[in-house]
């Protein structure tokens, strides 16, 4: 805590502030350096807190409330839609091993379509593998970049 130096110190203070500066503080600060000094300083920070006022007026709290609103909805969302990309993620595996394995069960059946035999039905595999890489390749691609513009 800070001493007052002079008993008219936070008076002095008080009346600048206000404005209502009285002829008996004004003798008084003619007689004394330290109110000089005080009257000096508070008429400084004054100016300044006048200046910075209108470029630092904090939001309305209803702004501040919207914004933390919208905050929170962007993150449900955020959450929700990764869900579901997770959700469209597994639905292309599972098709692709559903095919892979519909494919299998019919050469293993002996219903295998008109051209597909042994070496051609290792190529079909093959690519549907090859397929399954890419698309996830890009699909983790996609993800990825969707995280990065949302963050």
């Amino acid at each position: 805590m800070i001493a007052m130096r002079c008993r008219y110190e936070s008076e002095m203070i008080r009346a600048l502030k206000t404005g209502a500066l009285s002829e008996s503080l004004i003798e008084h600060q003619r007689n004394c350096s330290i109110c000089r000094e005080v009257a000096v300083v508070a008429q400084a920070l004054l100016r300044d807190a006048g200046d910075l006022a209108p470029r630092y007026t904090p939001p309305l709290p209803t702004q501040i409330l919207a914004a933390a609103e919208r905050r929170r909805r962007m993150a449900a969302l955020e959450r929700a839609t990764r869900f579901v990309f997770a959700l469209k993620i597994a639905g292309l595996i599972y098709a692709a091993v559903l095919v892979l394995w519909g494919v299998r069960a019919l050469a293993a059946r002996g219903l295998v379509l008109p051209g597909l035999n042994a070496g051609s039905l290792n190529a079909t595999i093959t690519g549907a593998g090859l397929a399954v890489l890419f698309v996830g390749g890009g699909l983790w691609y996609a993800m990825r970049e969707d995280g990065r513009h949302l963050g």
